[in-house]
């Protein structure tokens, strides 16, 4: 079994990022597109990068003030898609990687996906009714959503979870800014927003969807142990296993704890 050191897997993380300094919105495509997913900003849990790690500045203000623009260039033309997928963080999927991501929701692209979430426990009360008035009157503005859904004197977090939970599972998307209001959205139903998406879900099963995504991320962070992947994608056991066997990774020792990894990114 190889053996590495977590210091040589920093190193190797660093590499990833370093090819790559940003300071335009092609450039910000071309880094989602050759990772295939990442977080819109800051980096975070899983050690996944964000823009903020090429970004051609030291400024924290130009940082927020160039990826926000990139962020609503990007989405909003669906070159990317965007939205809080990954640890519910803001994520971007490459539309190469994004069947995959939509086929391992469990979605069909039928408008009564939502039913089989909001049945087994999935799904709340308020994102099953956000999600039908977004599905009967979309394109719908974040600001209509809160007048219709946050009773007054509530503080909408129940609302934002909500919103939180139809994106994590690909059922809403966003889909322009809503210029009146200051940080607020359009939503959509995800079928309807990304149709080619979904159909090329159609034919991916889940072992083969998870194995495409596992792939992808260990070419990003160099090295995983199951415990990662479940935590960062949400999957249960016995699909990260057999995306691990599909994807035919390699076992690593670091600091006698198991990884994942791919033999050729070592040699």
């Amino acid at each position: 079994m190889l053996t590495l050191t977590p210091a040589r897997i920093q190193r190797y993380r660093r590499g990833v990022v370093r090819r790559y300094r940003v300071r335009t919105t092609a450039g910000a495509l071309r880094f989602i597109n050759a990772l295939g997913f990442c977080y819109a900003f800051t980096g975070g849990p899983g050690g996944l990068p964000g823009l903020f790690d090429v970004v051609a500045t030291r400024s924290v203000d130009r940082m927020w003030s160039w990826t926000w623009q990139w962020k609503d260039d990007l989405a909003t033309r669906r070159r990317v898609h965007y939205g809080k997928i990954i640890r519910r963080k803001p994520s971007y999927v490459s539309l190469t990687l994004l069947p995959a991501f939509y086929a391992l929701s469990g979605n069909l692209g039928e408008p009564d996906d939502h039913l089989q979430a909001f049945r087994e426990g999935r799904l709340s009360v308020l994102a099953r009714a956000i999600y039908e008035h977004i599905l009967a009157d979309g394109p719908v503005s974040t600001w209509a959503l809160r007048r219709l859904y946050v009773p007054r004197g509530e503080s909408g977090s129940r609302f934002h979870r909500a919103l939180d939970d139809l994106q994590e599972r690909f059922l809403i998307a966003k889909v322009a800014e809503e210029e009146e209001w200051r940080n607020g959205f359009i939503w959509d139903a995800f079928h309807r927003w990304m149709p080619q998406a979904v159909e090329t879900a159609g034919s991916l099963g889940a072992d083969e969807a998870a194995a495409q995504v596992l792939d992808r991320y260990l070419r990003i962070v160099g090295a995983a142990s199951e415990h990662d992947v479940i935590a960062t994608f949400g999957w249960n056991p016995r699909l990260t296993r057999q995306a691990a066997e599909r994807a035919e990774l390699s076992l690593i020792d670091v600091d006698s704890h198991s990884m994942w990894t791919i033999a050729s990114l070592w040699r």
